[in-house]
């Protein structure tokens, strides 16, 4: 008897722009999203994510913090929303400001979620699911 070794073709569920400062949230959440399925493109920084806009294949969805070095959470939801290629892509706002304030602020600006630090990684995972199925079914 023949065994079959090969692997079958994997196919991932989507591909995610992660953005944040702090390397072990980027870490988590890479974690997180890798065993999702996802193809996971990341950045430490607004300047690094702000070039990867403007030179990349738009991703399904992003998941920014906003505050960051170089340019903020803000300015690149914003660059998303007047970017041709990826101004339909869903933005998460992950963030540890929990103002009121700033969640109406990134809402109005063009995100169309937002999660407080600490998260809890099942209602994330849920989040993005459901964000990907909404654009997927528009």
């Amino acid at each position: 008897m023949k065994l079959d070794l090969t692997l079958p073709a994997f196919t991932p569920l989507a591909t995610a722009l992660l953005i944040d400062d702090d390397e072990d949230i980027v870490y988590l959440l890479r974690l997180l999203l890798l065993r999702d399925g996802f193809i996971v493109h990341a950045a430490t920084n607004g300047r690094d994510a702000k070039e990867f806009i403007e030179n990349s294949k738009p991703t399904d969805i992003v998941i920014t913090d906003l505050m960051l070095p170089y340019v903020s959470g803000f300015e690149l939801i914003t660059q998303i929303r007047e970017n041709r290629q990826w101004k339909n892509v869903p933005v998460i706002v992950l963030s540890g400001k929990v103002t009121e304030r700033d969640a109406v602020r990134a809402l109005d600006t063009g995100a169309n979620d937002y999660v407080t630090k600490p998260y809890n990684p099942q209602e994330l995972s849920a989040r993005i699911k459901r964000h990907l199925s909404m654009r997927r079914s528009a």
